[in-house]
């Protein structure tokens, strides 16, 4: 009887075992899948913006459906048009516009909107003073 007792809990073990080694399984391809669906949401928001916009540096990555913007436009309404092209790409459920304006052809300012508020932010670089 004893012997019968350790043998089915030997099995019982055993079954949990595997049950952990294949819900792990599971886990891994979930996140395997959502990992290509953000990868082709990617390249189709890339491939609208490539329309929109040939030659310019803007880019999308995805992440569960939403869609980060970056890159540089030279206007507003530019910026507003690559938003437009992203959100009408099947799949895309929200877009972060974070795509910059280029000012007067200059790096050192640019023009955006915060990530986590969505206000406009103006970014300048301290211009150095002469020497005396």
């Amino acid at each position: 009887m004893r012997d019968f007792r350790i043998e089915t809990a030997g099995r019982a073990l055993a079954a949990g075992v595997l049950l952990a080694a294949f819900s792990l399984g599971c886990a891994s391809s979930e996140y395997t899948r959502a990992r290509e669906q953000d990868r082709r949401l990617s390249a189709r928001v890339n491939e609208a913006l490539l329309a929109e916009f040939p030659g310019e540096a803007v880019e999308g990555r995805a992440h569960h459906g939403v869609v980060a913007l970056l890159g540089e436009v030279k206007t507003e309404q530019g910026r507003s048009q690559a938003e437009a092209a992203a959100c009408a790409v099947p799949g895309v459920a929200r877009v972060n516009n974070m795509i910059m304006i280029d000012v007067e052809g200059s790096p050192s300012r640019t023009v955006g909107s915060s990530p986590v508020t969505g206000t406009p932010v103006i970014a300048a670089r301290a211009e150095t003073a002469p020497a005396p």
